[in-house]
This record gives C-alpha cells, sequence and structure tokens, in this order.
C-alpha cells in the first residue's frame, strides 16, 4: 500500500506497509453494513465470493476495528507477515491518529506486550471500572456481560477506540445460538459491523493477501444502495452484495432495526419481479434483478423472528403447499438424548405457520434446537435457481417454551448435540400438520395404509440405520416399506463392518431434493440427491436387488470413509470399493456391475493397458477415479474381501501417534498394511501402477514374495 494515505482513506492507512496478514486457524467472517463502514483484508467465501475477515467501521464520535478470529491477538500471529504491523496501524488510527496512545487491554494480555514493544503505553482496563483516560480499548468479547458489552460501546460512542477480535462461528456451534444474541455483536451495534457464523478461505500462502480491488458491495447498505438505483450488479457483484445482506441480516442484533428497515424498502421497490423460481422458470444469472429480488426476499425470511414469519409465494412451489383444511395438531414425543443430530416426529410445519415446542423447566440447557425442514442445502453460489437459495432454518430451544416459524416451511426435526446428557425429554409440539412417518419395527404394513395418507407434502421412511425423507407422493406408492428399510439398514451395516466404523449412535439420512449444492448427489447429513429416477429406484425393492443403487452406495460409502487410508487422488475411490462391497457381498451380484465404467474384465484391462503404455502417470491415475478403482479391484481379485476389512479395522485402532499424518505417510501404510495381511510384497505393483511410496516402506516388506497380478508385469 502506498505509504502516504489519505486522512479519509480508511483502508490505506490501515494496510500502510502490509502485504500480507495472518490466518490463523479457521477464520470467521464479518458482516459490513453501513455507510461508514469497510472491509480492510477479504478471504474467499466460496464459488470466487469474498468475506471481510478484518474491518472498520464508525460508532458514534469513536472508531472500531474488527477481526474475525481472536487468534490475530496471539503472540504467534502478531508475528506472522504484516499481522503486527497491521494491529498497529489499527490501534493508531483508532485512536484518532496518535502514534503513542495510551490503550487499555480488557484481553488477551498477549496485546499488552505487544502494543507496549510498538511504543503505546498499555494497561490492564476492566469494564467494571473506570475506562477514562484510554484512547483505545483490546478487547476479545465472550466472556463480556450484556451490561459490560454496553459500557464498551459507550465508551467507543464517547469518542473512544475499540479493537476487538472473535472467531463468529466458533462461539455460534458452541453456544448452538443465533449470531444476532452474541453479545460481541451487542457491542457493535451502530458501527456496521458484526461476527458472522461464515467462514474465510486464505487468499495467500500464509493467510490473506492485503490491497487488491474489493467489491464496493461487499458493504450490505451499499448493495442495498445499487438496488434502489436501479444498478444490475454483475455476478461476481451479486454474489457479494447478496451474501453481505444475508450475513447482515443473520448476525445484527435486534437493535439494528434501520438496517433492516432499509432492507424492507428495498423490497417493496422490486415489486413486481417474479419471486418464484422453478424447474421452467430458472432464476439465472441474465436476470440479475430477479436473483437479487429472490435472494433479498429469502434472506429477509431467513432472518424473520418466528412471530413476524410469512409465507412466501415460492414456498408453495418448493417445498410445497399445505392444505389449508390440514388440520393443525397438537403432539407429545419423546426425545432419546442418547441419540444425536436429528430426530424426525412425522410433523411438518405448514409455511409461514407457528408452531410451539413446550418442554421441562431444564430443556434450555441441553442444546436442542428445532430444525425446519430437511433441504439444507445452500444454492447462492449457483448461477441458476430452480428452487429458493435457502429454505431451512433451525431455531435453538433456549427455555421451556420455543415458538418457531418458517416462511418457507418443512419437516419439524428435533436436533440433539453429540454432547447431550443420556436422558430423554418429553416435549410437545403445537400447530404442525401431521406427515407420513413409517418407523421400522414400530409402524405396521395396517398403520401405514393409514399414515402414508397424511397432508404433509414430505415423508420419511425410518430405518434403524438410515433414514429418507421423500416426496409424499412417492412414499404412498408402498404398500409396507418394511422390507425396503431392512434391505437398506443392511446395507449401511455392510459398510459399517466393512469399514470398520465406530459403532453406530445415529441413522444416516437420505433427502431428495429439486437442486442441490453441489453435483448430482452429494454426501454428508443428510446424503442429497435429486427427485428423478434414482429416487424411485431407491424405493423400489425389487429393482434394487436386481440392480442395486450405485449413486447411493457411492455416497453412503463417502460418510464412511477415513482420510488415514484416503490419500489424495482417492477420495472418490475408496467410497467406490465400499460400493462394490455391497454389489459382491450383500446383492450377490457380480462385483463390477454397479458401474459401466468398470463392467467387464476386458474393459478393465484394456484401459490399464493404456494407462500403463503411457508410463502410468501419477497424475492421471489421481484425475481418473475409476481408473485408480481397478488397482483396489485387482487387489480384491487377487485376495478377496478379508484383507481389506482386516486393514480398515487396522487403522480404526491405531494410537494417534501411529496415524499417518500426511499423504506421503498414508501411501506407505497403506501399502505396507495390505502387504503384511496377504503376506505378499506391493511394492513392486505399487510401482507398476506409478503409485509413489517411500524407498524405505518398500524395503520393509522385502522379506515378503512379491506379487502382481497374472498378465501384468510389475517394475522391480
Amino acid at each position: 500500500m502506498a505509504s502516504a494515505a489519505r486522512a479519509d482513506d480508511v483502508r490505506g492507512i490501515l494496510l500502510e506497509g502490509v502485504k500480507e496478514v495472518a490466518a490463523p486457524g479457521a477464520p470467521g467472517s464479518l458482516a459490513v453494513c453501513a455507510p461508514g463502514a469497510e472491509a480492510i483484508v477479504v478471504g474467499e467465501a466460496g464459488a470466487g465470493g469474498r468475506a471481510a475477515v478484518v474491518a472498520a467501521g464508525k460508532l458514534g464520535r469513536g472508531r472500531v476495528v474488527a477481526f474475525a478470529h481472536d487468534g490475530y491477538f496471539s503472540e504467534e500471529h502478531l508475528a506472522t507477515a504484516d499481522t503486527g504491523r497491521l494491529v498497529a496501524n489499527a490501534a493508531r488510527w483508532a485512536s484518532g491518529g496518535k502514534k503513542a496512545p495510551k490503550v487499555g487491554v480488557i484481553r488477551p494480555e498477549s496485546m499488552a506486550k505487544f502494543l507496549g514493544a510498538e511504543g503505546m503505553t498499555t494497561a490492564k482496563a476492566s469494564p467494571q471500572e473506570s475506562l477514562d483516560g484510554f484512547d483505545v480499548l483490546v478487547v476479545t468479547p465472550y466472556d463480556l456481560s450484556p451490561r459490560h458489552a454496553d459500557r464498551i460501546r459507550s465508551f467507543v460512542r464517547s469518542g473512544g477506540g475499540l479493537l476487538a477480535a472473535a472467531t463468529g462461528w466458533g462461539w455460534q456451534q458452541g453456544s448452538r445460538a443465533p449470531m444476532s444474541t452474541f453479545v460481541g455483536n451487542r457491542m457493535l451495534a451502530g458501527s456496521g459491523l458484526a461476527w458472522t457464523d461464515g467462514f474465510a478461505g486464505r487468499t495467500a500462502p500464509g493467510g490473506f493477501s492485503a490491497g487488491g480491488a474489493i467489491s464496493p458491495l461487499l458493504n450490505a447498505s451499499a448493495a442495498l444502495d445499487a438496488l434502489k438505483a436501479g444498478r444490475e450488479p454483475g455476478a461476481d457483484d451479486f454474489a457479494a452484495g447478496i451474501e453481505a445482506v444475508l450475513l447482515a441480516l443473520r448476525s445484527l442484533p435486534p437493535s439494528e432495526s434501520k438496517f433492516r428497515g432499509d432492507v424492507a424498502k428495498a423490497l417493496k421497490g422490486l415489486r413486481g419481479a417474479d419471486l418464484v423460481p422453478t424447474e421452467k422458470s430458472r432464476a439465472d444469472v441474465k436476470d440479475m434483478r430477479r436473483r437479487f429480488a429472490i435472494g433479498l426476499e429469502t434472506a429477509v425470511a431467513l432472518a424473520a423472528p418466528a412471530d413476524e414469519a410469512r409465507a412466501l409465494p415460492a414456498a408453495a412451489d418448493f417445498p410445497g403447499a399445505v392444505d389449508p383444511k390440514a388440520k393443525r395438531v397438537t403432539r407429545k414425543a419423546t426425545v432419546d438424548l442418547s441419540v444425536p443430530r436429528w430426530h424426525g416426529l412425522g410433523l411438518y410445519a405448514p409455511p409461514g405457520g407457528k408452531v410451539v415446542v413446550t418442554g421441562p423447566k431444564d430443556v434450555g440447557s441441553l442444546k436442542l434446537g428445532v430444525q425446519v425442514g430437511c433441504h439444507t442445502d445452500r444454492l447462492w453460489h449457483l448461477d441458476s435457481w430452480e428452487r429458493l437459495p435457502e429454505i431451512a432454518r433451525r431455531f435453538p430451544i433456549e427455555g421451556a417454551r420455543t415458538v418457531v416459524a418458517s416462511a418457507m416451511g418443512g419437516m419439524i426435526y428435533i436436533d440433539v448435540p453429540d454432547d447431550a446428557p443420556h436422558r430423554k425429554v418429553e416435549l410437545t409440539i403445537a400447530g404442525a400438520v401431521e406427515a407420513p412417518l413409517f418407523r421400522l419395527g414400530e409402524t405396521t404394513a395396517a398403520d401405514w395404509k393409514t399414515i402414508r395418507d397424511r397432508p404433509a407434502p414430505w415423508a420419511e421412511l425410518a430405518g434403524k440405520n438410515l433414514i429418507f425423507t421423500v416426496p409424499s407422493a412417492l412414499a404412498r406408492r408402498l404398500d409396507d416399506p418394511e422390507p425396503l428399510m431392512k434391505f437398506w439398514d443392511d446395507v449401511v451395516a455392510d459398510q459399517d463392518a466393512t469399514a470398520s466404523s465406530p459403532p453406530r449412535r445415529s441413522p444416516e439420512r437420505i433427502a431428495v431434493d429439486r437442486q442441490i449444492s453441489a453435483g448430482y448427489m452429494h454426501s454428508g447429513y443428510p446424503i442429497m440427491g435429486p427427485i428423478d429416477a434414482s429416487a424411485t429406484t431407491a424405493l423400489d425393492l425389487a429393482k434394487l436387488k436386481a440392480e442395486g443403487s450405485w449413486g447411493y452406495f457411492h455416497e453412503l460409502g463417502h460418510n464412511h470413509q477415513e482420510g488415514e487410508w484416503t490419500f489424495d487422488g482417492t477420495g472418490e475411490v475408496t467410497n467406490n470399493v465400499l460400493a462394490v462391497h455391497v454389489f459382491d457381498r450383500l446383492l450377490k451380484l457380480p462385483f463390477d456391475s454397479g458401474h459401466e465404467a468398470i463392467r467387464g474384465k476386458d474393459l478393465r484391462e484394456k484401459r490399464i493397458r493404456e494407462h500403463l503404455s503411457k508410463g502410468a502417470p501419477f497424475d492421471a491415475w489421481k484425475s481418473d477415479p475409476f481408473l485408480a478403482l481397478m488397482m483396489y479391484l485387482q487387489l480384491y481379485e487377487g485376495f478377496g474381501w478379508e484383507p481389506f476389512e482386516k486393514v480398515f479395522a487396522e487403522y480404526s485402532k491405531l494410537p494417534r501417534d501411529e496415524r499417518p499424518k500426511d499423504d506421503d505417510a498414508r501411501r506407505d501404510q497403506w501399502m505396507v498394511r495390505f502387504s503384511r495381511a496377504v503376506g505378499k510384497d506391493l511394492g513392486p505393483f505399487f510401482q507398476t501402477w506409478g503409485v509413489p511410496t517411500s524407498q524405505a516402506a518398500r524395503d520393509s516388506i522385502k522379506d515378503l514374495p512379491p506379487w502382481s497380478p497374472p498378465g501384468m508385469d510389475a517394475k522391480p
């Protein structure tokens, strides 16, 4: 940055002498949403977007600089790249430009030492005592009481400066509460800055590059101004603008009424836009005004308190309307807290409808949540939307009575954290609509014939190891889901056993969606897939037994993968090993029948010969998952499944200090452990395939006889 920045060039002043700053741990991000606020350093935010990791703003007569990770104030990261220079610049700017300001350090102590070495006067400060005499305060605000946050805010409004650092996503995950309730955001209220639950990715090897252009629409206030002025942003600016608005709405405390009012005015100016994206009427980047309108309406709906929720027109299209005549019911549910993640209730929240969840007095201490909607994929980054870009909401249960409502509606779940106490809790849910729910071992075929006609648009089929969420119209085709769900339980159990997974605490989930965030299907919780022939096949037991479901076996395999035995290039391979096992052992089908890319020995041998004739380049192997899978299939054909199961079990029992720490070690360990399991030296086999291993690892198995598949000449 230039060394002589103008007095009004806040970014130039803060970045004087700064080229790169640290990225402590996993940095969070900041919302920027007022005319006097601006992003100073930005990171990547997915799909080419950007997110602020350092930002500055004005609060009354004072100045604020916020950092998106508390590690920025640590001794280690202050010494990384130009981070210390940035922090020192920030302290001087926040003081009003004093060269040696008096800094009160509330926490952490490392900042007192650092700023003192920079020529500033430092002293320990406390919001419980007088803050008079300080030019600047330094704080990580996690443990502040609301009263103390207000005292610091008053100090800044009266002309003081503030340097504050926090990791928003870390606080959110620990508290499981909305960012709008974070005491740090209360402290910054009015500055146009707020910590969010988002992340920011690195833009430089050591962290983040400083300098460079930043989209003005990264400031949500500027994005709204552009919209009111009738300017259509480009695709990149749109992504920045809508994400900025969404983050601000999610993160700002309730007291920030002005920004919410500005958003409401902007929405009024967009009346007439088609706000219902569908398969036939997609909202794509060619019509940025429509996308902004849809995105803005979605962002407002996601941030609305339950008492203000109103059904969005698009909700009737997806996830679906609820018949106005459908009875709103009150039901009791006993939730076993020893089972983490989502507990389906067979209940559906109508779009805009209020649902009340009540429980015992201590339920607010259990960190439970009410999840509305299973369609958790966010589509903001996609060039075209076939549904609203975000439709699921989660509400924390903070007391004996919780009111939830979603403008989009959705299936209702009780979300249980991993560390919940092992007990049962009884809840009452009022105001929901009944949804078809089959529970294996509880719901009889006779029961199902009545239950399947419940009015909600989505249904659940729950086994012990796997739960499907599908349109009710698909579920109603089934006369008796029991054999189907036993089949899927067996599929998951097969992969659990093969991969030597830990004892299962909760079922996997598969949900189908009109549009997902990445790929044809993707793994996770839930596994997501399309509403097409793959969904009907997944519910057709006869077809499953005859031809399997490669896509869902593949995604379930992803959920079973372990990093210790999945090195670079095998992320789409070791999961397929588990899928092939299901075809072979469980379905009793030819092991190679699941996918045409591996079907038939002649095809595989031809592909292998072609690869070897080119010198077996490892980069080609890594970039072709089915070619790489053929190497694993040769091991299966040579030795069966027992060594795979044995080696996976070995990995599951490894002490932490014996686990491979990098890819070189992962390849070495896989080769050595598999060699020992089969009693053969696989070093030459790996060399023939061009998969790198160390000489030391190969030497360690020289006592075993070498092996290679018939017809494949191994390199000595």
